[in-house]
């Protein structure tokens, strides 16, 4: 049986990467130039080692920092190849690979069909829209990448967590800071993601109610609510508060 909340909702935090913006092509395509610069910068020492071998190493170690490490840095990813590789890992292009990562990421990532649709539905609802999503490793590149999105100006406040915090998501800092800045109680949001695994625990900590949005892969947890789509949330809020009345 599900339990509708007591408190008036005020406000919808979102996750912004596989939530509101299809991450997995531009992390692909992200991973596809990081090793077409690495194989070409090691051809130039004499070292051959193909773009498409490269490339499935890559995906190895972004699932292994990702899913295991919570460790963003492009830097030390790229590093790590090269150690696994045996070929030292002081090269003066190695940040520079990490910028042409985040140039394919966020050339290729585009936002869901519905994900500006949604934020406007919900501003049309009264509601506030905050976001809260982890660093990219680079200081700042999270910033720069959300100012990319066409409707960025819609979210009222948000957090980067592990720079405006001490530690990325799950930390309950993150919602709390983001509670603040939204000037809301915690208990008054909704958080929207899409990892059960990083975006809940810290959500619901706080007092937040929780909602998976479902992609591929993304099982499991413990969300308060799962939906679809995006699209189908202001349906459920709506429902939300009027069984509480």
């Amino acid at each position: 049986m599900v339990t509708f909340p007591s408190t008036e909702i005020r406000a919808v935090v979102f996750d912004l990467d596989n939530t509101l913006l299809r991450s997995t092509i531009g992390a692909r395509c992200g991973l596809q130039e990081a090793a077409k610069l690495i194989s070409s910068q090691l051809k130039k020492k004499g070292l051959i080692y193909s773009e498409s071998n490269l490339f499935r190493r890559l995906q190895w170690i972004d699932q292994e920092m990702l899913g295991r490490k919570f460790l963003y840095n492009r830097d030390v990813w790229w590093k790590t190849l090269l150690k696994e590789l045996g070929v030292g890992t002081r090269f003066p292009w190695i940040h520079q690979a990490t910028l042409r990562y985040w140039d394919a990421y966020a050339a290729n990532g585009p936002p869901f069909q519905d994900a500006e649709w949604t934020l406007r539905a919900l501003r049309r609802l009264g509601l506030r829209i905050g976001l809260v999503s982890d660093s990219d490793g680079t200081p700042g590149m999270k910033r720069k990448r959300i100012r990319l999105v066409r409707f960025h100006r819609l979210f009222e406040a948000m957090v980067v967590a592990g720079e405006d915090t001490s530690r990325v998501k799950p930390g309950r800092e993150n919602f709390r800071l983001i509670a603040k800045r939204l000037h809301v109680e915690p208990r008054s949001c909704v958080y929207v993601a899409d990892n059960p695994r990083t975006d809940i625990t810290g959500a619901k900590a706080v007092g937040m109610i929780s909602i998976i949005v479902k992609r591929r892969h993304n099982g499991g947890g413990n969300p308060s609510y799962r939906i679809p789509r995006l699209s189908a949330l202001p349906s459920l809020l709506r429902s939300m508060q009027q069984d509480r009345k």
